[in-house]
């Protein structure tokens, strides 16, 4: 993709970075495990049809956060993978083709392509990536509260000028009778655009978009290299005050004023860009997927109101309490994130990789020294995982690694 190119004015444009412009996770899990190949991100489809069913009484809905107003024609909407599923014998009057939407890097999160343009994140009934992807009631209320959480803090002034969120503000859950219990089946509805809105963001690039290879262009430089290219800065500082310094800064921010951990890897991190390509701030995206760290919120004093507190906590006690951290910030953060945009930048460039390392690491280091000393693992080690499918009724496997790069 060539960004002389790109309409501000269309979707698409954002849906093709989406979609193929994505190198797919480091964990080789992204085309293994994914929706049916009319659906899957990589599909060369540009759209598909959702399915809506309606409930039947007496089968108890819950709804979290208000509904907008084109979801209350609708119960359910439902992936068109799943409609054949057992579950829905029972109900009535379904839509096959409901809802015009295209899908995002996630597949089950979908795009619509009617009226704003929200996001739907559909339950899912088997493996996208690693993971099953239900929506139950846990998942479906905690996005709700964090999403809660991290719009009061920026309407206080907590969090930095260069954050922005994309709000997940409604949530429904239909519990299906199944066997002797009954199965929650759900969707969260995010919001088209960024919180806070800017009138001057013209188009979000998702993080790992920045270093992948245009699949229909492969020969075109990649959307970084191109950015450096358009920067009168030294690459060094480009990289460092426009691109990495806010990814660090919001996930500091949120522990430090929030006790929020950001799963912050290349797909839940965007970079707001305007009409010259500059880049304006970060976005973060997937509030279901944020830590709560109910230890670190006591020891800071911030207030716990969360009714989630089974569903994605941390707390002092639990194994991988230290291990979550240097998880999320070491992992998925530093080596699914950072690394790559180092090393694309790299290929491209000269400077100092050492000096730009050493530069982000005492950056990081300065909140560091505001969090508890044990916040990270005491043995100096920083954690990743194998590229396997985790069996959750086992303790996680993790691999203990010498040297952390960027702290």
């Amino acid at each position: 993709m060539i960004l002389e190119n790109i309409n501000f004015d269309s979707a698409e444009t954002y849906l093709y970075m989406e979609r193929y412009i994505n190198n797919g996770s480091p964990s080789g899990f992204t085309e293994k495990y994914t929706t049916s190949d009319q659906t899957k991100a990589k599909s060369p489809n540009k759209h598909f049809y959702l399915c809506s069913i309606e409930i039947p009484r007496p089968i108890v809905i819950q709804d979290f956060g208000e509904p907008p107003e084109f979801f209350k024609s609708w119960q359910m909407l439902v992936h068109p993978d799943m409609i054949d599923d057992h579950l829905f014998s029972i109900c009535t009057n379904i839509n096959k083709e409901a809802v015009l939407v295209a899908p995002t890097a996630s597949s089950r999160t979908v795009k619509m392509l009617e009226g704003e343009g929200w996001f739907l994140k559909l339950n899912y009934k088997g493996l996208i990536g690693r993971l099953e992807r239900q929506i139950a009631k846990n998942q479906a209320l905690s996005a709700i509260e964090v999403t809660r959480t991290i719009v009061n803090a920026i309407e206080n002034g907590m969090l930095p000028k260069r954050f922005y969120f994309m709000r997940e503000v409604f949530s429904r859950i239909v519990e299906f009778p199944e066997k002797e219990s009954f199965y929650e089946w759900g969707i969260v509805l995010r919001e088209p655009d960024v919180y806070p809105p800017n009138g001057d963001k013209k188009i979000l690039i998702p993080g790992f978009s920045l270093f992948s290879e245009d699949d229909f262009n492969p020969s075109d430089p990649t959307i970084l290299t191109q950015l450096i290219r358009r920067q009168a800065k030294p690459v060094e500082d480009f990289l460092f005050e426009d691109v990495i310094s806010p990814i660090y800064e919001a996930y500091f921010s949120l522990l430090l004023k929030c006790g929020l951990q950001l799963e912050a890897h290349a797909q839940n991190c965007l970079f707001a860009v305007n009409e010259s390509f500059q880049i304006i701030g970060i976005v973060v995206k997937d509030a279901e997927s944020i830590d709560k760290d109910l230890s670190l919120m006591d020891e800071l004093n911030i207030a716990n109101e969360y009714t989630t507190i089974e569903y994605k906590c941390l707390r002092r006690g639990q194994y991988n309490y230290q291990i979550m951290h240097s998880f999320m910030f070491d992992f998925k953060l530093g080596e699914y994130l950072i690394t790559p945009i180092i090393e694309d930048a790299l290929s491209n460039f000269s400077f100092d990789k050492d000096k730009l390392v050493a530069r982000i690491k005492e950056y990081n280091n300065s909140f560091i020294r505001q969090l508890p000393a044990d916040f990270f693992p005491k043995d100096g080690k920083w954690y990743s995982y194998s590229n396997i499918v985790h069996d959750r009724s086992k303790m996680r496997p993790y691999i203990a690694n010498d040297d952390p790069r960027y702290r």
